[in-house]
């Protein structure tokens, strides 16, 4: 994609430099006097100027539109990947709850297994 954008002004800048030297080339060819030829050579590269900038403008509007989509592009990745991960901790975080619980029952059942051993022990001394 830089490529794409390389090029393209590598076009421009020769499409630019290639209608001032044929603009330069036909001034000088041209049966005019040398004030007549300067003038006529001075406002055409006034004209060329505002073109240049014309096209300069464009391209940087068009930058800028395409930097604000590629902005907003990644922004919705970044979204996406945020919202996979959290749902990931909260599938993660419900699993370590649900072994937690059945530890916690575990536990519970063998100190009323426990318990009971010991009142049975305690009932059979007496």
């Amino acid at each position: 994609m830089a490529n794409r954008g390389k090029g393209g002004a590598g076009r421009l800048a020769a499409l630019i430099i290639g209608g001032i030297l044929g603009a330069i080339g036909g001034l000088l060819l041209a049966p005019r006097s040398g004030k007549e030829t300067r003038e006529q050579l001075k406002a055409r590269i006034e004209e060329m100027k505002e073109e240049s900038r014309e096209k300069y403008e464009e391209q940087r509007e068009r930058l800028r539109e395409v930097a604000a989509e590629r902005g907003q592009e990644l922004r919705g990745r970044i979204e996406d990947a945020r919202e996979r991960l959290v749902t990931g901790v909260e599938t993660a975080a419900g699993a370590v709850k649900e072994r937690i619980g059945r530890g916690a029952e575990k536990a519970e059942e063998a100190v009323e297994v426990g318990e009971e051993r010991a009142k049975e022990e305690l009932e059979e001394e007496e």
